[in-house]
C-alpha cells in the first residue's frame, strides 16, 4: 500500500506550504552533506505576488555555476500505486542561458519521494551524463514496476 503524504495539497494553501518545505528540507539535507549551494531559476508567483500553488513546480533549484537544475512537478494522489516518472530537458531561461534539468513528475508518496531523492542524488551528486541518467532512469523506474507489482501481488492474497 502506498503511503501518500501531504493530500489536499492543491485546496489547502497551508498543506502547501508544507509539501514546498517537506521538498526544501529532503533536498537542503541532501546537498548540504555535499557542500552543494543552490538557487531558484523559476517563476513560481503572479506579477502581484501571489503563488501560483499549481504543483508545477512543487519544487525547484538550479546549481550554482553550472548548467543543471531539478524541477519537481506534483500532481494530487488519484492512486493507490506509485505514480512516478522522470526524464530530462533543455530549458532556456529568460536570459538565454541554456540548462538540463532533471524533471520529476510524481504523486508524493513516500515510495515517490526516495525515488526523487535518488535521481537527484545521481544527476547533483554523481553528475551523471545525460545519456547515463537517461539510462539510469529507465533502470530504477523498472525496478519500481518490478518491486511493486509484488506489492500488489501480496495485497492480493
Amino acid at each position: 500500500m502506498v503511503t501518500h503524504i501531504y493530500k489536499n495539497f492543491l485546496t489547502d494553501e497551508k498543506v502547501y506550504k508544507q509539501n514546498v518545505d517537506f521538498w526544501k528540507s529532503m533536498v537542503y539535507t541532501l546537498l548540504s552533506v555535499e557542500k552543494i549551494t543552490f538557487m531558484d531559476y523559476l517563476t513560481t508567483k503572479s506579477p502581484d505576488g501571489t503563488p501560483y500553488a499549481d504543483g508545477n513546480p512543487i519544487y525547484h533549484f538550479r546549481l550554482h555555476d553550472s548548467d543543471r537544475a531539478v524541477r519537481i512537478i506534483q500532481e494530487e494522489p488519484e492512486c493507490n500505486h506509485i505514480e512516478f516518472s522522470a526524464w530530462i530537458n533543455t530549458a532556456l531561461l529568460s536570459d538565454d542561458t541554456e540548462i538540463e534539468e532533471l524533471v520529476i513528475s510524481l504523486e508524493l508518496s513516500n515510495e515517490a519521494a526516495l525515488l526523487s531523492l535518488e535521481l537527484i542524488n545521481a544527476w547533483v551528486v554523481n553528475k551523471l551524463s545525460k545519456q547515463t541518467m537517461e539510462k539510469y532512469i529507465d533502470k530504477l523506474y523498472a525496478i519500481k514496476e518490478n518491486l511493486f507489482s509484488f506489492e500488489k501481488q501480496l495485497d492480493t492474497i
